[in-house]
């Protein structure tokens, strides 16, 4: 039996040795009954570790091409003596499919499932937050117009009149665009997926914020990249260090949310944005900037983002320019500060793509965003597109071209921010009030989350199932870490719950914190 395995090849060793065996197998090289090498044996002859071997046998076994009897050793089987049984999954799964770390999407649907819990974890908006006629009324008018027939289709970057409404809202936000710059989406997730397969290639690197949303990690290690994670601090990434970042591992992407970040719910000051949009251009790496909170803005400045309040000193920094006080919030669009101007109103090379969605502030049913980005990419990007779904749908378009023509998309953004930043100081309120020592907290201006860090010797996983006892839930730090654990962190999300479950929930929470504090055996460790 000889074997040669490629050390260089993109193919994982052990499916290399999969695919080795089984050819003999299936070609009569290796007869039936014939006695396969012990797995540390195979391990050392082939210099890699037993646990590739022992992965290779077990793909072989399930496929019914060997068989292992205790005391005797790994057999080839006869052809008639394989199973049929259930078809061999792992095998037929694509080594795509098989990057995706599922055990997040379980962990994520764990915190979000909680029937009767005050729901902190779900990463969407309040259903009841929707006025009734809202969608009622805008859809009626759309498909009321003398423009719409039942059988319009829409070209596949979106129809003309929405990407000029687009193009028109963005130059409000400060982002210089023509329409011609603007696509129309299905989700700005499906813009990430789409830049994904129009730009990376297996090995890229691809730097993110050390915690960052979990579905971009997972497109990215799809694509098998390599995703390295920049610290963040309490005001986003760390752009001081980006430069060596850029040095040593030379880019290909950088994907942020520089805006009311999720999870952390960080912004990044101007200075910030100009960093890693300069250091963008002199390492000649593309920037995807997510933004699908930053019209959700609870205050006219930015100065006080990442202040920090626990339990020890009795009180929260407020937040510059906006009122302590529950109910005080505002930031209807107008009243935008400056410094959350996009990274992509920051530079007209090219070097930022733009991606953001009507699914935060209008509702989740309405799978909608937009892509804002160099006509290059506008052209390769529907290219890819006419793979996967051909365009937004029709109707879906025509409700937002409503939104935005009429206005109602800037009055309902600015009740929302009334509501969420009502919610959010509620919250504060009640961390201040229930919150044990050692527990702290930022103080976001914006968008759905606010991050915790938990007492010394406190995991979060492991918390989980407690809250969700005690009939509250959140959503672990762990399921946004790039390459190392997060369980010291818990990711809140103000805008879900009804007011009135808000601080009865914190309560829950903070209580639940408490008495696994006092499990810990004082040196930050567990019981």
């Amino acid at each position: 039996m000889s074997i040669t395995l490629n050390r260089h090849s993109s193919v994982p060793l052990y499916r290399q040795l999969v695919n080795a065996l089984r050819e003999d197998i299936v070609s009569g090289a290796l007869a039936a009954n014939y006695k396969l090498p012990p797995e540390r044996e195979l391990a050392e002859r082939l210099g890699v570790n037993r646990a590739t071997v022992l992965q290779a046998y077990q793909q072989l076994k399930s496929e019914g091409l060997i068989a292992s009897h205790v005391g005797r050793g790994t057999f080839v089987c006869a052809s008639d003596d394989r199973q049929g049984g259930a078809p061999p999954w792992q095998i037929l799964f694509s080594d795509y499919s098989n990057r995706f770390t599922y055990h997040d999407i379980a962990a994520a649907d764990q915190a979000q499932r909680a029937p009767n819990a005050i729901d902190f974890a779900t990463g969407s908006q309040n259903p009841a937050d929707i006025p009734d006629d809202l969608l009622r009324d805008v859809s009626i008018r759309a498909f009321e117009s003398a423009d719409f027939h039942g059988t319009q289709e829409s070209p596949i970057e979106g129809f003309p009149q929405l990407r000029e409404l687009l193009a028109d809202h963005m130059t409000r936000r400060g982002v210089r665009c023509d329409a011609d710059n603007v696509m129309v989406l299905s989700g700005a997730e499906q813009g990430l997926d789409l830049c994904v397969r129009a730009f990376v290639n297996p090995g890229d690197c691809v730097l993110v914020e050390q915690s960052t949303f979990f579905p971009a990690l997972q497109a990215f290690r799809s694509a098998d990249a390599r995703v390295i994670g920049v610290p963040i601090d309490e005001h986003g990434m760390r752009t001081d260090l980006l430069d060596g970042y850029c040095k040593r591992f030379h880019p290909k992407l950088i994907f942020t949310i520089p805006t009311f970040q999720n999870p952390s719910g960080a912004t990044m000051p101007l200075r910030r944005r100009r960093e890693i949009v300069e250091t963008a251009m002199r390492y000649q790496c593309l920037v995807i900037e997510d933004d699908p909170y930053g019209e959700l803005c609870y205050s006219g400045r930015t100065d006080g983002i990442g202040s920090i309040g626990n339990a020890g000193n009795a009180g929260i920094t407020s937040i510059p320019g906006n009122a302590s006080g529950a109910g005080k919030a505002s930031g209807a669009p107008s009243q935008r500060p400056r410094e959350l101007t996009p990274l992509k109103g920051m530079e007209n090379a090219g070097y930022v793509i733009y991606l953001s969605t009507f699914s935060k502030t209008v509702t989740p049913g309405l799978r909608t965003g937009w892509l804002v980005a160099d006509s290059h990419v506008i052209a390769r990007i529907a290219a890819l597109r006419r793979m996967i779904d051909q365009h937004t749908s029709s109707s879906s378009q025509l409700i937002c071209m409503e939104l935005l023509s009429s206005g109602r998309i800037g009055r309902h953004i600015g009740r929302l921010c009334e509501i969420y930043g009502h919610r959010r100081d509620l919250m504060l309120d009640a961390l201040r009030r229930y919150a044990p020592d050692g527990m702290r907290w930022n103080t976001p201006l914006g968008g759905y989350y606010l991050w915790a860090r938990l007492p010394d010797g406190l995991r979060a996983a492991r918390l989980l199932d407690d809250a969700r006892h005690a009939g509250v839930t959140f959503m672990p730090g762990d399921m946004f870490a790039v390459d190392e654990d997060d369980s010291s962190h818990i990711r809140l999300n103000f805008v879900r719950p009804d007011s009135r479950q808000i601080a009865p929930g914190i309560r829950l929470l903070c209580d639940t914190i408490a008495e696994a504090a006092q499990g810990t055996d004082g040196r930050g460790g567990e019981r």
